[in-house]
């Protein structure tokens, strides 16, 4: 008498279905082994080892993963929605984004705990089916945003550096450029544009003769005499403004500086109210702030952790992942 088959071996699982995801920007980085060709044999043979069924692999060429505004993924994000593949694969994770805040609405929106998709990176060994995948997905992207942040900001103290010195830094004024050879010292110095400077003698003569700023422009036009950048001065009529300014035959209004402190000369109250601090997180976001900036600017605003006085990056990004609180959360 045959003995009865148990049954987990007559109920077949089913394979999870991979969608492919593959991306370039430039023609060079064909070079540095991430064509689109490279790409897709490299996502086939991954699928083959770990079992998956391929449904289909979309190509955006020539975007740039700065944002999420790319045909490609989204058909392929739609791919998931319409339940038409479990999983997204990708040779390398920044292929897919490499912005942390994007990478945070994609597990927020696809890939979190809870939700039926998961996203898998062959070089970088992430498969967000387990935690370890998860937290090693998260890790990389945090030492990537941290590392372009790091590098904005050393790039900065160095132009501030500069400037303290009293070394220029940008693009010359109309009337002046760098010269070609540098000096002893390594850098290229401002000298005189002959034909611009002959239009800033010309600008300047035009309002001593009492023309206001517009005639000025449409005489500069008629007699030829081109501006630097669109050729002519009628759309660069605040340009003249800064010539004379420059010249020292008019003086421009300034700005009165921000009294920042003006409401601080008490101390603040401390507060460590979460929905306060993520609110916060993301205005200075929005201002370009980094995450250490961030930090920075919680604790001079008193806006500390619940159990501690010190901001780091780690707790930052996790502000900037979770949305902000409506009123009625509050």
């Amino acid at each position: 008498m045959r003995k009865p088959m148990p049954a987990t071996i007559g109920t077949m699982q089913r394979r999870l279905r991979a969608v492919g995801y593959v991306r370039v920007s430039t023609d060079q980085q064909a070079q540095e082994g991430v064509s689109l060709d490279a790409q897709q044999v490299r996502i086939r043979a991954h699928c083959v080892s770990q079992d998956l069924d391929l449904v289909d692999i979309i190509v955006d060429d020539g975007y740039s993963a700065k944002s999420l505004e790319r045909p490609g993924i989204k058909r392929a994000l739609d791919l998931l929605t319409a339940k038409k593949a479990d999983a997204i694969v990708v040779v390398k994770l920044d292929r897919l984004t490499r912005s942390v805040k994007d990478l945070g609405a994609l597990l927020d929106g696809y890939f979190r705990e809870g939700l039926p998709w998961s996203l898998l990176s062959v070089s970088d060994s992430i498969d967000t089916r387990s935690a370890g995948g998860k937290l090693l997905l998260n890790v990389l992207m945090s030492v990537a945003q941290w590392e372009r942040e790091a590098i904005s900001e050393r790039t900065q103290e160095a132009m501030n550096e500069l400037k303290r010195r009293g070394i220029r830094t940008g693009g010359a004024a109309y009337g002046w450029q760098w010269s070609k050879e540098p000096d002893a010292t390594g850098r290229k110095q401002l000298i005189p544009h002959p034909q611009e400077q002959a239009a800033v003698r010309r600008i300047c003569d035009l309002h001593r003769q009492g023309l206001g700023i517009r005639t000025i422009a449409l005489t500069l036009d008629r007699e030829g005499i081109p501006a630097r950048k669109s050729r002519t001065w009628e759309p660069q009529r605040p340009s003249i403004y800064r010539i004379l300014e420059r010249e020292g035959l008019i003086t421009l209004p300034r700005r009165p500086p921000d009294d920042e402190d003006a409401g601080r000369r008490g101390k603040r109250k401390i507060t460590r109210d979460k929905p306060t601090a993520i609110e916060r997180a993301h205005a200075l976001r929005a201002d370009g702030l980094s995450l250490r900036k961030i930090a920075e600017q919680l604790q001079k605003e008193r806006i500390l952790p619940a159990r501690c006085d010190v901001w780091h990056a780690a707790s930052i990004l996790d502000l900037l992942r979770q949305p902000v609180p409506s009123s009625a959360d509050r």
